[in-house]
């Protein structure tokens, strides 16, 4: 490192010791949940930061507690005063890989020393899908810009024999992709530009050697993660992946983060694709919850990392430019149902925060506008429950026998809570029936809570814990939040 980059780390890094009182410092229970000033706290996140100030003031009545923020302090100023906390995403600034290293130790010292020390600031978030965007270029350009290139350039070719050779080589890549030869695809495809008198545009895409490019940017990050660790101890990091990739690479990457999770945006169900897990259904929310759980674990198989799931909060049309009606039909939103569902699956599966992606492309006067802000004063109103220590408690569940195949769960999430309103104070259960049929289903292992009355008004269902049990059905794709009755 030269000596202005040095200067440069050591000034950040006093200026962020300096902080003193004007920050609020957040770290991790051992639970997985973020504890800010000691008082523990779910996340509910949102990416969008509305200009419309009354639509922020709208954000903040719901009960987000976390906003993205841009580089600039007037953004986080203006989360601040309205209660809000904020992250920032540091950017590839955080990849000290050699190439990089000494400019990039630099920036990330200099983002650091600027807003470390502001009281908004809650957590970083390193580059989005870092990982899967290393396979993803590369398909992106192999598969779809590369050819279109390629295809204008022969159509323009006056000598047709040679466009006719150099259609079939295209189709030989092709054929080599699909038998995933793709060493023997990028040199086919390589082999067609040079015909061409082209230089390939994109030379360093390439699947062929992916691996070994995602296990470079996974030790760059680690690096930068140590760095940034030093420079600022108050902030976690956290890490957003793509419902994609394995265990084993996802795990590389998550050495570099405190905090991990994935997008997942499965409505409508089965209709994207997003999931490309077996799972398609809603219920791919809850899948991926525990696969990112899985995917920070140690390998002793202690206590993992926490995950923050990102929820969908627009619909797959709304991406797109002037959609149809016919758009929106194939494509539809979320509906209220639908996203109280996603919410609640992930919180039972262990989502330590939820976050909504997606919003800046629908209206403000929208119904699923409406929708998620009603579902998150929903949430905000439990999250001294939401927050609480899982519950210590043996819990199983027996599920009778139904005319399904039986092949999802019915989940259930213990939590003791002992803050909040005196009335709120003990034993709450949390169900999802990830089911596409009703059931009756029998909770086992609550001996401790032996004559305690649950209730949940809104499903009305009602039922005492007896011999250690507690007995309810629940609709498909049910939600029951039990709460004591006293």
């Amino acid at each position: 490192m030269s000596y202005s980059s040095v200067l440069l780390f050591v000034s950040a890094l006093l200026a962020v010791m300096a902080y003193g009182a004007s920050a609020y410092a957040a770290e991790l229970a051992p639970d997985g949940m973020l504890e800010v000033d000691g008082r523990r706290m779910f996340v509910l996140g949102l990416y969008e930061n509305p200009a419309d100030d009354a639509v922020l003031e709208r954000v903040a009545a719901a009960g987000f507690n976390l906003v993205h923020a841009t580089e600039d302090h007037g953004a986080l100023d203006r989360l601040h005063e309205r209660g809000l906390f904020a992250w920032v995403n540091t950017g590839y600034r955080i990849d000290l890989s050699p190439a990089h290293r000494e400019e990039r130790r630099g920036q990330l010292a200099e983002l650091a020393g600027r807003f470390a020390s502001h009281p908004a600031l809650l957590v970083w978030e390193v580059p989005d899908e870092a990982l899967w965007n290393v396979w993803y270029g590369a398909q992106t350009w192999g598969l779809g810009r590369g050819p279109e290139q390629q295809r204008k350039l022969i159509g323009e070719l006056e000598d047709e024999a040679l466009a006719e050779k150099l259609r079939g080589m295209m189709k030989e890549a092709h054929d080599h992709f699909e038998r995933a030869e793709f060493k023997a695809w990028e040199e086919v495809s390589g082999a067609v530009w040079a015909a061409l008198g082209q230089e390939n545009p994109n030379p360093g895409l390439t699947i062929s050697d992916a691996p070994e490019r995602a296990s470079q940017l996974a030790a760059g990050m680690l690096e930068g993660y140590g760095a940034l660790k030093e420079l600022d101890p108050a902030h976690p990091i956290w890490m957003n992946h793509a419902p994609r990739n394995s265990i084993e690479q996802l795990g590389e990457f998550n050495r570099a983060a405190d905090i991990v999770g994935c997008d997942i945006y499965p409505v409508p169900v089965g209709g994207t694709g997003h999931s490309d897990l077996r799972e398609r259904s809603l219920a791919a929310v809850g899948a991926y919850t525990v696969r990112m759980q899985d995917a920070a674990r140690p390998a002793d198989g202690g206590p993992g990392k926490p995950a923050w799931m990102v929820l969908q909060g627009f619909g797959w049309s709304d991406l797109r430019e002037n959609p149809t009606e016919e758009d929106r039909e194939k494509s539809p939103r979320p509906t209220f149902d639908q996203s109280r569902f996603m919410a609640y699956d992930a919180i039972a599966r262990g989502a330590r925060g939820i976050l909504y992606w997606g919003t800046a492309y629908i209206e403000k006067d929208s119904t699923l506008w409406e929708d998620l802000l009603r579902l998150v004063r929903e949430l905000a109103d439990i999250e001294h429950v939401l927050s609480a220590p899982d519950a210590d408690m043996p819990i199983t569940v027996d599920v009778a026998e139904s005319w399904g195949s039986r092949d999802r769960e019915v989940v259930v999430l213990a939590k003791d809570v002992a803050t909040g309103p005196e009335a709120d104070r003990g034993l709450w259960l949390l169900v999802v029936n990830e089911g596409t049929e009703p059931l009756r289903f029998t909770i086992k292992g609550l001996g401790a809570a032996e004559g305690l009355v649950l209730e949940d008004g809104r499903a009305e269902r009602r039922a005492e814990v007896k011999g250690g049990s507690l007995d309810l059905a629940i609709r498909s794709g049910g939600i029951q939040v039990l709460r004591p009755v006293r």
